[in-house]
């Protein structure tokens, strides 16, 4: 009996204050908007991760492919390179398109994998390479260069006035 009487003070109590239901919506959406930031936060670190590791790994393979190809070619002999890159990888997501009368609403098209979901990803771009260093033992010998330039350029497509050689010590 006791217990019943608490209860019916309290819920008396909460409809003597005005504005309540004001107040327990502006704390629901507060809690709300918490928690998805909260967890907007810890996905965009992790895509962030992700992505430069796949950047660092295609430049990283693109240089060591172009060495090797570089010290492979006649008069060059050892190389080193280096390369300025543009950005990071862009990704090109899936959008499904919807009209309703005179609106028109384009959302990303998500999939749920193993309880995450994730946008369709149509396909990733790549990097381009803005400039090249190229430092070689044959750097010395314009035919030589000249080739280094032609390669590069062709290799990366970029233009050849972009492209650097000059001789090792």
């Amino acid at each position: 009996m006791k217990d019943e009487s608490k209860i019916k003070k309290f819920i008396a109590a909460l409809k003597a204050k005005k504005h309540l239901e004001i107040i327990i919506a502006v704390a629901a959406v507060s809690v709300m908007l918490i928690l998805y930031f909260s967890t907007k936060i810890g996905t965009s670190e992790k895509k962030e991760t992700l992505d430069y590791t796949a950047v660092s790994d295609y430049c990283e393979r693109t240089k060591n492919e172009m060495v090797s190809a570089l010290e492979a070619m006649k008069g060059v002999g050892k190389v080193k390179a280096v390369i300025s890159w543009e950005s990071s990888v862009e990704k090109v997501i899936a959008y499904a398109t919807s009209n309703s009368g005179n609106n028109v609403t384009t959302t990303p098209t998500i999939i749920q994998s193993q309880g995450v979901s994730s946008p369709i990803v149509l396909k990733e771009l790549y990097p381009k390479a803005l400039g090249v260093i190229i430092i070689c033992q044959g750097g010395n010998n314009v035919a030589v260069k000249l080739d280094v330039i032609n390669a590069v350029s062709a290799l990366l497509d970029i233009s050849q006035t972009k492209v650097n050689v000059y001789a090792m010590k």
